[in-house]
């Protein structure tokens, strides 16, 4: 399976798991997905129904949230659809309304507080921290819960 890198350009062929990551992706009807590339190493959004990139979307302040989900430290991106939502392209879940997002965020802080740590709270609106600032093993320890 060749996929063609949003960042660089180049088309490599998908890893024996990512082959295996596209197929569940395309049997759940997802249209959202975050691969590896296997030439830059950068991540990059893809469409497992179309094997395109997704259709340009709007940035939103939510924007590279890190996913509320346990075990799951995917960044969040807002996804313009018939019917919009906010998507994470690790685990696949969505949320159709800023609200209920920030609710899954609330309720996973209060599970796991660390994770409070890659987030800014602004009034009830939460917002990505950078990336160089998340602590050095977030991922470590999410993947561990």
């Amino acid at each position: 399976m060749n996929i063609t890198c949003d960042h660089c350009k180049q088309t490599f062929t998908a890893s024996g798991e990512q082959a295996s990551f596209i197929l569940d992706s395309q049997k759940k009807g997802m249209r959202f997905i975050m691969l590896e590339c296997s030439s830059c190493y950068n991540g990059f959004p893809l469409n497992p129904q179309t094997m395109d990139p997704p259709d340009p979307q709007k940035a939103t302040d939510e924007d590279h949230l890190r996913c509320p989900i346990s075990s799951c430290y995917g960044l969040i991106s807002y996804v313009e659809d018939e019917k919009p939502f906010w998507g994470c392209g690790e685990c696949g879940t969505v949320w159709f309304t800023q609200t209920d997002l920030f609710e899954a965020i609330g309720n996973s802080i209060e599970k796991h507080p660390y994770r409070a740590k890659v987030y800014t709270k602004k009034g009830n609106t939460f917002l990505p921290v950078p990336l160089a600032n998340e602590p050095e093993n977030y991922e470590e320890t999410v993947a561990q819960e």
